[in-house]
């Protein structure tokens, strides 16, 4: 009987000692605070980024309108490092670069195409100094990441027909960037266009081949690419490829416009949503 009692005594003072209700409703207050905050602060988010996209959409447009691209004295003052107020950080700048399109695949139901200009560069060594990896640091050992080399300009000459070609062993000055085609950075809202991971074809346009036929006829789909280069000495490298020596400096890729060049009408566009 006595342990009983005991017991009892001791339940009762547990009981006592837990929150009152007083405390309870302090608690449910500071907790629906807390998710007000959070919602809040998730719509401030969502905004700024419908915002972004819609800013760089317009841009991308401008650009695509006014064909307002890179020009080669830009290019020059960005590889020597004489910056200007068209090349500081943060500026997006536009190159466009022609759409070379596949066979058609009636299997798959697609019309693939490869970028001219573009060379893809998977588990890239060489691009190890400028896009390093991040894990680096807290685990041995470095794991080279996918790249894409954009040329921007290249040295040329004239062959026996007079017709302009890129010199057999001629400098090349490429924009590098991470591979949007793995790293998932950009979006749209054209599911009918997607990135090819292979290294044959670059983009698929998921139409019916007379669609397909009807944009591809006259070799007339561009892709507008806008670059955000990084200004600083640490963003630039060389290296060489096949007797090419490439001049190359990191660049982050803000938006992507698919268009057609014979109409000026504009198929797809993609655009990075993070700053």
């Amino acid at each position: 009987m006595i342990r009983l009692v005991t017991l009892l005594l001791c339940l009762l003072t547990i009981a006592g000692c837990g929150p009152s209700k007083e405390e309870l409703l302090r608690q449910q207050l500071l907790e629906a605070q807390r998710l007000e905050e959070a919602r809040k602060e998730a719509e401030r988010l969502a905004a700024e980024r419908d915002a972004r996209i819609q800013s760089r959409l317009n841009e991308a447009r401008e650009a695509w309108d006014a064909s307002n691209y890179l020009d080669d004295a830009m290019i020059d003052g960005l590889f020597e490092g004489k910056l200007t107020k068209e090349l500081r950080a943060g500026t997006t700048r536009f190159v466009e670069f022609e759409l070379q399109a596949a066979k058609y695949n009636y299997g798959a139901g697609k019309q693939s195409f490869v970028i001219v200009g573009m060379r893809n560069l998977p588990n890239s060594k060489v691009y190890s100094a400028i896009f390093p990896d991040e894990n680096a640091a807290y685990q041995p050992g470095q794991i080279a990441k996918s790249v894409l080399e954009f040329t921007l300009k290249n040295e040329t000459e004239l062959n026996r027909l007079s017709q302009t070609v890129e010199k057999e062993d001629g400098q090349r000055w490429v924009a590098a960037a991470l591979n949007f085609k793995d790293y998932p950075s950009l979006v749209t809202m054209q599911s009918s266009w997607r990135w090819e991971p292979g290294l044959f074809e670059d983009i698929s346009w998921h139409v019916s081949p007379e669609k397909a036929y009807e944009f591809t006829n006259e070799r007339a789909l561009t892709m507008q690419i806008g670059f955000r280069f990084c200004p600083l000495q640490r963003c630039r490298l060389e290296h060489q490829y096949r007797q090419h020596p490439i001049h190359a400096i990191r660049s982050d890729i803000v938006s992507v416009v698919i268009g057609h060049r014979g109409t000026d009408s504009v198929l797809a566009e993609f655009v990075r949503e993070d700053k």
